[in-house]
C-alpha cells in the first residue's frame, strides 16, 4: 500500500487521547475488552457504542497484530469507521 492509500476492506481508526490523536490509520480489525468480554470489530459490522476496560487493544494491519495499553474508555463503531477515545495509550513496545 502506498502512503496516503486507503485500503480496501478497512476500518478507518481513530484512537483519541485527551491531547493528541494517537492513531488514525487503516485496519482489518480492532478487539477491545468490554463489559461483556473481548469484541473484535470487522467492516460492515452492525454499528454500537460502549465503554471499554483497561487494558489491550489489538488493530490487525496488514495481516498483523499491533497491541496497544488504554486505561478504558469509550468505543464507538460505524460500518466503516471505529473511534475509541480513553484517557491514556501507548503502544506495546513503548511499555517499559
Amino acid at each position: 500500500m502506498k502512503g496516503g492509500e486507503i485500503m480496501r476492506d478497512s476500518l478507518h481508526v481513530k484512537i483519541m487521547t485527551p491531547d493528541r490523536i494517537f492513531f488514525e490509520g487503516e485496519s482489518e480489525s480492532v478487539t477491545v475488552k468490554t463489559g461483556g468480554g473481548d469484541r473484535q470489530i470487522l467492516l460492515n459490522r452492525r454499528p454500537f457504542s460502549s465503554k471499554i476496560n483497561p487494558g489491550i487493544v489489538k488493530l490487525k494491519i496488514d495481516g498483523k497484530e499491533k497491541k496497544l495499553a488504554t486505561a478504558g474508555g469509550f468505543i464507538n463503531t460505524e460500518y466503516k469507521s471505529v473511534t475509541i477515545v480513553t484517557h491514556y495509550a501507548t503502544w506495546e513496545t513503548e511499555q517499559a
